[in-house]
């Protein structure tokens, strides 16, 4: 399977995702022809070398009628069913503008149907999210990832007028992503570079289990002063493993002053909480020679504000730590099979020679010794054979 992994150490926008996939070997030629076989107006798009901090980059300028602006989204969606694009490629790019007004409405308290796109509705954000879908046909990329998000400090004129940065609208799509934020007043994630990457990727984290074949810089308008104002793209074929790899959200506490009879209760509410993965608890020694006990959960990453709110509500405890980290599991699936009592639940996976291995469920084998009025290991029996 052929990946692209975005690495957005100095930000991402959309002419900056243009100039990577360019010098990964896109030719943006041929999609500047694609464009204007259905663009209402004629562009140009200009590629050229660009030398960013000692680094070689593709600049991408897009060259159009300024004036040329399309405000309201049924006017884009219009566009793009008039595109080359495929079904599949139209319902992506339709799902960008769709999130970027979604974002614009809340931002500005209007309704989705009443909202204009200002400087979204340009001509080169038109030619920045079709030709990014265009660019990436010709790659034949099965799967995108991104690393975590740079997000600067300061102010930006806009349309509005001057607003914080990371500007409204790319905070709004960030909701859920890894990011972090940095000493810088240019705006390094942009709202139409957010839209792209958080709609393609299905992973924001390190480099995945791949083989990295080509690199490609493209390159932002603005010069800083410390890092170089480029995106990083790696095209590379994944390699191929019996594990799968996810970020999870690790929070943990101790406590020496909680009666540990709340403990049940803290199992059971935890499990109700969207995001939970798994809960345990450890007996340790403490500070002063007390014992208690820590508590570790683990969640979905975008979850961690919730469970860190839980804990601190639902426990003694004055304070949590929380942090993210890679978590390396074996592919499984839940599968039903038959017994002489009725239907039990396994759950299977396979070893890396292929094997097929599995192990009962137990609320599933507990549910059915409960309803045939047998033992619990008899059933565990019936399923092992």
């Amino acid at each position: 399977m052929r990946i692209v992994y975005f690495d957005c150490f100095s930000g991402v926008s959309g002419d900056m995702l243009l100039g990577g996939l360019a010098a990964l070997g896109a030719d943006l030629t041929l999609v500047q022809d694609q464009l204007n076989e259905f663009l209402p107006q004629k562009v140009a798009l200009q590629v050229s070398p660009q030398l960013v901090n000692g680094i070689m980059g593709t600049d991408v300028s897009v060259i159009g009628e300024p004036s040329a602006s399309y405000k309201h989204l049924p006017e884009i969606l219009d566009i793009l069913k008039q595109s080359s694009l495929t079904t599949a490629e139209i319902n992506a790019a339709s799902q960008v503008f769709s999130r970027l007004a979604t974002a614009e409405a809340h931002i500005h308290g209007v309704s989705l149907e009443k909202i204009h796109f200002h400087e979204l509705g340009a001509i080169d954000t038109l030619v920045d999210v079709i030709g990014f879908f265009l660019a990436i046909r010709q790659l034949s990329i099965d799967e995108f990832y991104c690393s975590p998000l740079p997000l600067a400090r300061g102010f930006a004129s806009m349309s509005h007028g001057v607003y914080p940065l990371p500007a409204p609208a790319t905070t709004e799509l960030l909701k859920g992503i890894p990011c972090y934020g940095v000493e810088s007043d240019i705006e390094l994630v942009t709202p139409t570079g957010a839209a792209i990457i958080t709609t393609v990727c299905s992973d924001f984290g390190p480099f995945p289990a791949a083989t990295p074949e080509k690199i490609g810089y493209g390159s932002g308008k603005k010069r800083r002063p410390d890092v170089p104002n480029l995106i990083r793209v790696i095209s590379g074929q994944m390699t191929p493993t019996t594990h799968g790899e996810e970020i999870i959200g690790i929070i943990e506490t101790a406590i020496d002053d909680m009666n540990p009879e709340y403990l049940s209760r803290l199992f059971e509410l935890f499990f109700q909480i969207d995001g939970a993965l798994d809960i345990s608890v450890q007996n340790v020694l403490m500070k002063k020679n007390r014992a208690g006990f820590q508590i570790q959960c683990l969640v979905r990453p975008d979850t961690i504000p919730t469970f860190v709110e839980f804990l601190l509500e639902e426990t003694s405890t004055l304070g949590v730590r929380h942090r993210q980290e890679k978590r390396t599991i074996r592919p499984r699936h839940l599968q039903q099979i038959t017994t002489r009592w009725g239907p039990a639940i396994i759950k299977v996976w396979k070893d890396r020679d292929g094997s097929v291995r599995f192990t009962p469920e137990y609320d599933s084998c507990r549910s059915l010794a409960e309803t045939a009025k047998v033992s619990l290991p008899r059933v565990y029996e019936e399923v092992w054979l």
